[in-house]
């Protein structure tokens, strides 16, 4: 007997996230693998068995939690599908649109024009990785209350969920940093620009793990690293990094013998989460009293910050892209008025030499092709 094709609801019917067919009607009927990466599809399926396995009112959030994230990532996703790819070529009132003019508004825009000029595809992308951020956060909300290890385990890896949308949004900003900067050279935004298309063209399937795997991992060991001064050296919290599983390529890359003192310090900006005029200031002090180490404390007394206020850890993946924003706008205004200290970013150093390499897909030589 052949199988039934899934009935769409009736206007104004409730989705049900818990409908195990995989398809849900919004504007057009979606699957999960359209809205989800691979292994978010593998979590999602996890939360329907927890959110199906009792009736508490723990299971209850994460079944409303699944059928708001269905129906607003759902929208979303079918918005971005109604608009054609941006590597086709159209004309438009005798304008010719093609993925070659898109890069030229792109170039031109600088800046503060840059939003004008973003394609609707690439607005609807930004939006749909917000939004998932936003989902993943109402999971782990819901299933906080809960001590259960079923829901102990989900939690894990709802945090997981959550740094890798942080991550690819992360990733844009990173790359739009390129596309926008007056000292980049033109090359390099191309190569920067091809990416960020891509990134906005696949934005459901698009994974850090897979598309920059050498940042990302300098991403999750700086969340999970413990923030450690000491001498201000440096030594500890590259010791650190690596403990924490950070691949030593990122490491290496500052700690080369050919590398400018500006990438080093834009690496010191990245370690320990402070400015490059933070830094210098507390130096000075720990000169002034003899110091040879400090602790969080100290440094906090130093800059005349409250107590505590320096976390050892970052934690929260949104704490490590407000870091960026930070290091990124503190590096433009160096350069605006030309003061001492690093004009970019640890990670746009990175990246900018592994698009001058070609080189976009970072994994070692061995787990190539996987």
């Amino acid at each position: 007997m052949a199988s039934q094709e899934p009935q769409s609801p009736p206007p104004g019917s409730p989705i049900d996230p818990l409908d195990e067919s995989g398809c849900y009607t919004l504007h057009n009927e979606l699957s999960l693998k359209q809205v989800f990466t691979n292994r978010e599809v593998d979590l999602i399926e996890r939360l329907q068995a927890f959110a199906r396995s009792d009736n508490t009112a723990i299971t209850r959030d994460v079944f409303n939690a699944l059928a708001q994230g269905f129906r607003g990532l759902g929208s979303i996703a079918t918005a971005l599908e109604a608009y054609p790819s941006l590597h086709d070529r159209a004309r438009l009132g005798g304008i010719v649109r093609s993925a070659e003019t898109l890069m030229r508004n792109l170039l031109q825009a600088g800046e503060h024009g840059l939003e004008w000029v973003l394609p609707t595809k690439g607005l609807l992308s930004r939006t749909f990785g917000i939004a998932k951020v936003n989902f993943w956060t109402s999971l782990r909300y819901a299933l906080k209350p809960s001590e259960e290890p079923a829901a102990l385990e989900l939690r894990a890896a709802v945090r997981e969920a959550i740094e890798e949308a942080v991550y690819t949004r992360l990733a844009e900003e990173l790359y739009a940093s390129f596309v926008t900067s007056s000292v980049m050279d033109i090359e390099v935004k191309r190569r920067a620009i091809v990416q960020i298309m891509e990134l906005w063209e696949g934005r459901v399937g698009f994974a850090t793990y897979r598309f920059c795997p050498l940042l990302r991992s300098a991403w999750v060991a700086r969340c999970r690293a413990p923030r450690v001064f000491g001498t201000m050296m440096g030594a500890s919290e590259i010791a650190s990094l690596l403990f924490q599983d950070c691949d030593a390529r990122f490491v290496e890359w500052f700690t080369g013998v050919d590398h400018e003192s500006s990438q080093v310090q834009a690496f010191e900006e990245f370690v320990f989460d402070l400015a490059f005029e933070d830094l210098e200031s507390v130096r000075q002090r720990m000169a002034e009293y003899g110091r040879d180490a400090v602790g969080p404390d100290e440094v906090a007394r130093f800059l005349g910050f409250p107590k505590g206020t320096l976390r050892p850890l970052l934690e929260d993946p949104k704490a490590l892209y407000s870091s960026f924003r930070r290091r990124r706008v503190k590096a433009q205004y160096r350069t605006s008025l030309r003061m001492p200290g690093p004009k970019r970013t640890a990670e746009s150093y990175v990246l900018e030499g592994l698009l001058i390499s070609g080189d976009e897909d970072d994994r070692p030589p061995e787990e190539r092709g996987r």
